[in-house]
């Protein structure tokens, strides 16, 4: 879910452009969602920053729009009325803090990577049946297990990219402090991990805004088909495209610790799983939910299972 400022500073700068004193500048805003979803994450924010930083507690911009609401489940089977109404009590927390999932949720394999990918041929799948399905998890580091085990059952042969770490410090003391070994062990959020293991063939997600007008923005997934030594080769899931991959520095962006590394390397991460944070908006036709650790964010759930 977008955060409230995004919007605000919209509404800021379009009266500036347009010359109109009018909310937005006078310009039709179409905004679709759903806040039973996840909430804009806020670093170390208690529920009262979190709950804040929706737009429906900004009263007097949320008071700007006119509101429509779905009432009916369209895609839904007649089938699935009964599990519909359950998501939506989850959704609007009358379900308790302790939920039973129902039988129909329970694989008959209880390996997630066997319960997902045992029924195709990874050396012949298509990339749309690689994008239609994905292992949601809780947190990142559940993510990365997963992909890099799903990535063993991949054939051909393996590529690991090492990447460069630096502290971004001239104190020769936080040099000491915090070795590159040290760096090399840390995969904070939004970064990829120091020792990156692809093939080609394997479904990919960029972490960064390479060249948005030509369709490679953060959390784009692609499909590899080069790896070279500075160059990483990829192409659109639909297939008409085919871009390149270069290593760029990267920076967290959002961190609790007490110092800044920069890492060199490629800005992508496996997608055969991903956290459900990330899957928010995305549509899958067969999808695994692991949930060895507990949600801990409003909506994670809901968003799972829908």
């Amino acid at each position: 879910m977008t955060h409230v400022h995004a919007f605000l500073a919209v509404d800021r700068l379009l009266p500036d452009l347009t010359k109109c004193k009018e909310p937005f500048g006078g310009k039709v805003i179409l905004l679709g969602g759903d806040f039973h979803q996840v909430l804009p994450v806020i670093l170390r924010g208690s529920r009262t920053l979190t709950v804040a930083s929706s737009l429906k507690k900004k009263y007097a911009l949320w008071l700007k729009f006119h509101k429509l609401y779905l009432t009916k489940n369209m895609c839904a089977l007649e089938s699935e009325r009964d599990f519909g109404a359950w998501l939506l009590d989850i959704g609007e927390k009358k379900s308790g803090s302790t939920i039973q999932l129902p039988l129909q949720c329970y694989p008959s394999i209880q390996d997630p990577i066997h319960q997902l990918y045992s029924d195709i041929d990874f050396s012949s799948v298509t990339p749309q049946e690689l994008k239609g399905r994905a292992i949601l998890t809780v947190n990142n580091e559940r993510s990365m297990e997963i992909n890099n085990k799903v990535l063993e059952f991949m054939p051909g042969n393996e590529t690991v990219y090492k990447a460069v770490d630096m502290i971004m410090s001239e104190d020769p003391q936080d040099q000491l402090t915090f070795p590159e070994e040290f760096l090399n062990s840390l995969t904070p959020t939004g970064l990829p991990q120091y020792e990156l293991k692809l093939k080609i063939g394997c479904i990919i997600m960029l972490l960064r805004n390479l060249a948005p007008s030509k369709g490679l923005c953060n959390f784009t997934c692609l499909i590899i088909t080069k790896l070279q030594q500075n160059i990483i080769q990829a192409k659109s899931i639909d297939g008409t495209e085919t871009f390149l991959i270069p290593q760029i520095p990267l920076i967290p962006s959002q961190t609790n610790m007490p110092f800044k590394f920069k890492r060199m390397q490629f800005p992508i991460r496996l997608a055969f799983s991903m956290t459900i944070n990330k899957s928010e908006g995305q549509t899958f036709e067969k999808i695994c939910l692991v949930l060895k650790e507990p949600v801990f964010s409003h909506g994670q759930l809901y968003v799972g299972l829908s």
